[in-house]
């Protein structure tokens, strides 16, 4: 049987806690932001799905409601185009604040480190 101290077991954690704070940085800008950046992504993209811009985009000259005359196509044409603006603006609102996220997650820790050397 294998007889290890209590002080080789506290020395091999000690050394695991070390190996974790220093792989930290390394995966904060690594993995992590990869992790971040697709979920904001996949977010904005379920935030398009949501809206459908796309499909207004899309169908901004076609009539609503199968009306051909000049006066339908008008109004969809006017409807469509008030929609694409605003879910446009909603759309463009949510991406700056992906954005922003993502540059928080990036300064984050050198704010931290600069606030702790500081206070120090």
């Amino acid at each position: 049987m294998n007889n290890t101290s209590s002080f080789e077991v506290l020395g091999l954690i000690l050394m695991d806690e070390i190996r974790t704070v220093l792989y930290f940085p390394l995966w904060w800008y690594s993995k992590g932001l990869l992790k971040v950046i697709n979920g904001c992504w996949e977010f904005i993209k379920d935030f398009e799905q949501t809206l459908g811009f796309w499909i207004w985009v899309k169908n901004l000259f076609v009539p609503m409601f199968g009306e051909r005359d000049i006066a339908g196509r008008l109004i969809s044409f006017g409807l469509r185009l008030f929609q694409i603006i605003t879910k446009g603006f909603a759309l463009l609102i949510i991406i700056g604040l992906n954005l922003i996220f993502i540059i928080i997650w990036l300064v984050l820790p050198i704010f931290v480190i600069y606030q702790i050397i500081i206070h120090f």
